[in-house]
């Protein structure tokens, strides 16, 4: 425990009181005693002096220097002692208000009214009589006198170095221009942590968000504006953590959060709550900066801190690719879809890889890889009953298959939730058409791009994401309704049972016209119809059937 917070009012008080007593004392030398050149009264002089410089600039005097003074007091008190050949004189009680001003600036409160009370104690004896002064040698109270400083400058000298020391590491694991963490403290926190969390059997998540594009802002505004842009950013991440979590400056514009006992929804809720006030805090600033994070979890997204901290960094990645400003969990489908790699574009994703992506998604969503491939089938019976050409209907195919891959972006929380989705839960799984739009960027998929993010708008203008009118959806968009609906409907699911077909069928002609467009519902129970009578033998389609045209 530091004694400076002691050195405040009580050594103000007792400076006070030594000035005046060593006044008075000067007072009366002079008044009744003709030898001024007696060596005693110099050392009262000075003492008087250092009291008086104390209690007037104790406030404005640093701390060191006020422990130097009242060290140098002590001792030469001390002295005065020693040269006083045991006279009653006042030479013992300046001691121990020197010895009380010096306490007052050196030890903690306890310590100090220990050794006042033994000092005074002993005092106290002399003064009543019960002990000869000879019992109390001069040269004891010089031997104390100078001891007392001696230890305090000392563990003053010991306890700066120690400071120093503390401040000199703290500064090698702090980021200089934002005040938060550094790598080299992140990496050590992280292995800490990984084992605190391997012991205890509890959770732990990363979060490594990076600032979208922010390039152009020093490219637009220059390095200063961008270096306080990223002090900026770096308070909104400290104002919306949990209590207990790290956030460390790891890169150029990049941020990783440590969340110790966070679930990867918890940390996905946290990862939310920082995006969002990032994107308000530089909304009408001309930075106009976002975040992309990338979130994985001890243990289920890997078994040690590297690579955990790979693959979020690996769902960052995903992030950036699925369109920035977004929050996204780790998965093996990310890895394999968006890991950088050598010579690799986002113009060269192959679809082949997309299917698989869309399969494993399946599996991750309803426990089955059944499902995407179904309604891929079911936007086939219904692109040739409308009498589209050979390879139109393959299309259509493949993006009955590809219409949920945007449900990538979304965590397991919601999409495996066994009740009802919050407020908050259906607006996330509404933008799971825009991140497919996302992923379907590059060069050859423009139509299955247009189509998955339109399949969810409906002909009475109330779908989403666009609300678009009937007018302006596109015919295949209608196609994957219809196909989606109609396979979810008679699905089995976490929060529901599936219902019969005749049931579901009814439901589409029910809803024709408003949710579905009326002329798909017709083709769709048409060519059902026309598989039932053929014996329902209508299999799926193959990936190796699966073609970029």
């Amino acid at each position: 425990m530091s004694a400076e917070p002691t050195a405040g009012f009580a050594a103000r008080v007792a400076a006070a009181i030594y000035a005046g007593e060593a006044l008075i004392l000067l007072t009366v030398a002079l008044l009744y005693r003709s030898d001024l050149g007696d060596g005693r009264l110099l050392i009262p002089s000075a003492c008087a002096a250092i009291g008086l410089l104390l209690f007037l600039f104790s406030g404005r005097l640093g701390w060191r220097v006020l422990q130097l003074a009242v060290a140098v007091g002590t001792i030469l008190v001390s002295v005065h002692a020693w040269t006083a050949h045991n006279e009653p004189d006042l030479s013992g009680e300046m001691l121990y208000i020197w010895l009380g001003l010096y306490s007052a600036y050196f030890f903690t409160p306890r310590v100090a009214a220990a050794q006042l009370a033994f000092m005074s104690s002993a005092y106290l004896a002399v003064l009543l009589g019960t002990a000869p002064l000879e019992a109390v040698p001069a040269a004891w109270f010089t031997l104390v006198g100078i001891l007392f400083p001696a230890a305090g400058l000392l563990r003053a000298m010991h306890d700066g170095v120690t400071r120093l020391v503390e401040r000199l590491s703290e500064a090698a694991l702090t980021d200089t221009l934002t005040g938060l963490r550094n790598r080299l403290a992140l990496d050590r926190e992280l292995h800490a942590e990984v084992e605190r969390a391997l012991r205890g059997g509890t959770p732990l998540s990363l979060v490594i968000g990076d600032l979208d594009y922010f390039k152009s802002v020093n490219d637009r505004l220059g390095h200063r504006a961008g270096d306080q842009a990223l002090v900026r950013a770096g308070r909104v991440l400290l104002r919306h953590r949990r209590a207990g979590d790290s956030i460390a400056r790891t890169g150029g514009e990049e941020f990783t959060i440590l969340l110790p006992g966070a679930t990867e929804h918890e940390a996905y809720l946290v990862s939310e709550r920082m995006r969002a006030a990032v994107e308000r805090e530089f909304a009408d600033d001309p930075a106009g900066l976002t975040f992309s994070f990338g979130i994985a979890t001890y243990p289920n997204h890997g078994r040690s801190a590297d690579s955990v901290l790979e693959a979020a960094d690996q769902a960052l990645y995903g992030a950036k690719a699925l369109g920035r400003n977004r929050c996204v969990i780790f998965n093996p489908e990310i890895s394999a879809i968006f890991a950088p790699q050598p010579g690799r574009g986002a113009d060269e994703v192959q679809l082949a890889t997309l299917v698989s992506l869309a399969e494993a998604l399946d599996l991750r969503d309803t426990g089955t890889a059944n499902h995407s491939r179904t309604v891929g089938r079911y936007c086939r019976l219904i692109a040739e009953e409308l009498g589209l050409a050979p390879e139109h209907v393959k299309r259509v195919e493949v993006a009955g298959i590809l219409h949920d891959i945007g449900k990538i972006g979304l965590p397991d929380a919601i999409l495996q939730k066994p009740g009802p989705l919050g407020r908050v839960e259906l607006a996330e799984i509404r933008t799971h058409p825009e991140i497919g739009a996302q992923i379907l960027n590059g060069r050859g998929l423009e139509d299955l791009r247009a189509w998955v993010l339109a399949h969810h708008e409906r002909p009475d203008g109330t779908g989403y994401p666009r609300e678009l009118p009937d007018e302006e959806i596109p015919l295949e968009a209608k196609i994957l309704a219809v196909a989606d609906a109609y396979e979810a409907m008679i699905a089995d699911r976490v929060y529901r049972a599936g219902i019969e077909e005749r049931a579901a069928r009814s439901e589409l002609l029910r809803c024709s016209g408003t949710q579905f467009d009326s002329r798909v519902v017709a083709a769709f129970l048409t060519a059902l119809s026309a598989v039932d009578a053929a014996g329902g033998d209508d299999a799926p389609s193959s990936v190796s059937d699966v073609e970029l045209a």
